[in-house]
Protein backbone atom coordinates (compact mmCIF):
# COMPACT_ATOMS: atom_id res chain seq x y z
CA UNK A 1 0.00 0.00 0.00
CA UNK A 2 2.82 2.35 0.61
CA UNK A 3 4.20 1.81 -3.16
CA UNK A 4 0.54 2.40 -4.17
CA UNK A 5 0.27 5.53 -1.71
CA UNK A 6 3.70 6.71 -2.70
CA UNK A 7 3.13 7.04 -6.72
CA UNK A 8 -0.12 8.66 -5.93
CA UNK A 9 1.67 11.52 -4.22
CA UNK A 10 3.83 11.69 -6.91
CA UNK A 11 1.44 11.96 -9.81
CA UNK A 12 -0.32 14.78 -7.60
CA UNK A 13 2.83 16.46 -7.16
CA UNK A 14 3.48 16.44 -10.84
CA UNK A 15 -0.05 17.19 -11.54
CA UNK A 16 0.19 20.11 -9.51
CA UNK A 17 3.39 21.61 -11.51
CA UNK A 18 2.62 22.83 -15.08
CA UNK A 19 5.66 21.51 -17.57
CA UNK A 20 5.42 24.78 -19.44
CA UNK A 21 6.85 26.94 -16.27
CA UNK A 22 9.50 23.94 -15.20
CA UNK A 23 10.67 24.26 -19.18
CA UNK A 24 10.72 27.67 -19.10
CA UNK A 25 12.77 27.87 -15.41
CA UNK A 26 15.28 25.91 -16.75
CA UNK A 27 15.73 27.25 -19.81
CA UNK A 28 16.19 30.62 -17.99
CA UNK A 29 18.72 28.90 -15.27
CA UNK A 30 20.54 27.84 -18.68
CA UNK A 31 20.82 30.92 -19.94
CA UNK A 32 22.02 32.99 -16.84
CA UNK A 33 24.31 29.78 -16.37
CA UNK A 34 26.07 31.05 -19.77
CA UNK A 35 25.87 34.72 -19.00
CA UNK A 36 28.07 33.72 -15.43
CA UNK A 37 30.51 31.85 -17.66
CA UNK A 38 31.11 34.55 -20.17
CA UNK A 39 31.11 36.74 -17.62
CA UNK A 40 33.64 34.92 -15.46
CA UNK A 41 35.54 34.69 -18.72
CA UNK A 42 35.56 37.73 -19.01
CA UNK A 43 36.99 38.92 -15.58
CA UNK A 44 39.59 36.13 -15.58
CA UNK A 45 40.76 38.02 -18.94
CA UNK A 46 40.92 41.31 -17.37
CA UNK A 47 42.62 39.80 -14.24
CA UNK A 48 45.79 38.25 -16.71
CA UNK A 49 45.53 41.90 -18.58
CA UNK A 50 45.67 43.96 -14.90
CA UNK A 51 48.20 41.50 -13.69
CA UNK A 52 50.66 41.79 -16.98
CA UNK A 53 49.79 45.62 -16.59
CA UNK A 54 50.70 45.72 -12.98
CA UNK A 55 54.33 44.12 -13.51
CA UNK A 56 54.90 45.97 -16.41
CA UNK A 57 54.20 49.57 -14.03
CA UNK A 58 56.05 47.77 -11.32
CA UNK A 59 59.07 47.74 -13.90
CA UNK A 60 58.71 51.34 -14.70
CA UNK A 61 57.81 52.83 -11.04
CA UNK A 62 61.11 50.87 -9.34
CA UNK A 63 63.43 52.23 -12.23
CA UNK A 64 61.76 56.04 -11.87
CA UNK A 65 62.78 55.57 -8.12
CA UNK A 66 66.16 54.22 -8.70
CA UNK A 67 66.92 56.98 -11.11
CA UNK A 68 65.56 59.42 -8.73
CA UNK A 69 67.71 58.40 -5.57
CA UNK A 70 70.59 58.30 -8.00
CA UNK A 71 69.61 61.88 -8.83
CA UNK A 72 69.15 63.26 -5.19
CA UNK A 73 72.69 61.44 -4.26
CA UNK A 74 74.49 63.44 -7.25
CA UNK A 75 72.44 66.79 -5.50
CA UNK A 76 73.38 65.86 -2.38
CA UNK A 77 76.90 65.56 -3.63
CA UNK A 78 76.93 68.87 -5.64
CA UNK A 79 75.84 70.80 -2.98
CA UNK A 80 78.31 69.54 -0.29
CA UNK A 81 81.08 70.44 -2.95
CA UNK A 82 79.60 74.06 -3.17
CA UNK A 83 79.76 74.05 0.71
CA UNK A 84 83.14 72.80 0.48
CA UNK A 85 84.07 75.46 -2.07
CA UNK A 86 82.45 77.97 -0.21
CA UNK A 87 84.09 77.52 3.06
CA UNK A 88 87.36 77.40 1.38
CA UNK A 89 86.66 80.81 -0.34
CA UNK A 90 85.76 82.15 2.85
CA UNK A 91 88.30 81.23 4.89
CA UNK A 92 90.39 82.45 1.87
CA UNK A 93 88.79 85.51 0.84
CA UNK A 94 86.93 86.69 4.16
CA UNK A 95 86.32 90.03 3.43
CA UNK A 96 85.37 89.85 -0.26
CA UNK A 97 83.24 86.88 0.92
CA UNK A 98 81.35 88.35 3.79
CA UNK A 99 80.43 91.51 1.29
CA UNK A 100 78.82 89.12 -1.08
CA UNK A 101 77.34 87.06 1.70
CA UNK A 102 75.92 90.39 2.79
CA UNK A 103 74.47 92.02 -0.73
CA UNK A 104 73.07 88.21 -1.15
CA UNK A 105 71.32 88.34 2.01
CA UNK A 106 69.74 91.98 0.99
CA UNK A 107 68.20 89.88 -2.17
CA UNK A 108 67.45 86.89 -0.73
CA UNK A 109 64.68 88.89 2.13
CA UNK A 110 63.31 90.63 -1.02
CA UNK A 111 62.14 87.51 -1.93
CA UNK A 112 61.17 85.76 1.08
CA UNK A 113 57.45 86.45 2.38
CA UNK A 114 58.38 86.14 6.04
CA UNK A 115 61.83 87.95 6.26
CA UNK A 116 63.77 87.29 10.11
CA UNK A 117 63.81 90.60 11.25
CA UNK A 118 65.38 91.79 14.34
CA UNK A 119 63.98 95.53 14.49
CA UNK A 120 61.78 95.92 16.57
CA UNK A 121 60.12 98.64 14.20
CA UNK A 122 58.48 95.20 12.39
CA UNK A 123 56.27 94.06 14.75
CA UNK A 124 55.16 97.53 15.32
CA UNK A 125 54.49 97.47 11.40
CA UNK A 126 53.25 94.20 11.35
CA UNK A 127 50.66 94.67 13.36
CA UNK A 128 49.30 98.14 12.27
CA UNK A 129 48.70 96.81 8.45
CA UNK A 130 44.50 97.13 7.93
CA UNK A 131 42.15 95.46 5.86
CA UNK A 132 43.56 96.23 3.08
CA UNK A 133 45.99 93.96 0.98
CA UNK A 134 48.70 96.50 1.79
CA UNK A 135 51.53 94.86 4.55
CA UNK A 136 54.41 96.39 5.21
CA UNK A 137 57.35 94.25 6.39
CA UNK A 138 60.71 95.31 7.55
CA UNK A 139 63.98 94.43 5.98
CA UNK A 140 67.14 94.03 7.29
CA UNK A 141 69.24 97.24 6.67
CA UNK A 142 70.64 98.15 3.42
CA UNK A 143 74.70 96.56 2.76
CA UNK A 144 76.28 99.76 2.07
CA UNK A 145 77.52 99.78 5.51
CA UNK A 146 76.62 104.01 6.14
CA UNK A 147 76.02 105.03 9.53
CA UNK A 148 72.45 106.44 7.98
CA UNK A 149 69.68 104.79 8.52
CA UNK A 150 68.45 103.18 5.59
CA UNK A 151 65.94 100.66 6.40
CA UNK A 152 63.97 99.14 3.79
CA UNK A 153 60.69 98.22 3.75
CA UNK A 154 58.69 95.88 1.16
CA UNK A 155 55.37 96.71 0.77
CA UNK A 156 52.31 94.92 -0.46
CA UNK A 157 50.33 96.45 -2.29
CA UNK A 158 47.50 94.56 -4.09
CA UNK A 159 49.84 91.19 -4.30
CA UNK A 160 53.39 93.49 -5.99
CA UNK A 161 55.92 94.12 -4.01
CA UNK A 162 57.02 97.48 -3.52
CA UNK A 163 60.46 98.72 -2.12
CA UNK A 164 60.16 102.14 -0.04
CA UNK A 165 63.35 102.94 1.49
CA UNK A 166 62.98 105.17 5.35
CA UNK A 167 64.87 107.38 7.39
CA UNK A 168 68.31 109.03 5.55
CA UNK A 169 68.01 108.51 1.87
CA UNK A 170 69.94 106.26 -0.29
Amino acid sequence: MESSAAGVFCSRMLSMVNREDVNAIVQAQRHMLDRFEKTNEMLLNFNNLSSVRLSQMTERYLNHTRALVEMKKDLDSIFRRIRTLKDKLSKQHPEAFNSIRKSVDVEDDEFDPNPKSSLPLSDALEQSSDSSNTSPTLLTPGASGDSEDTSLIKEQVDGHAQLVTEGGGE
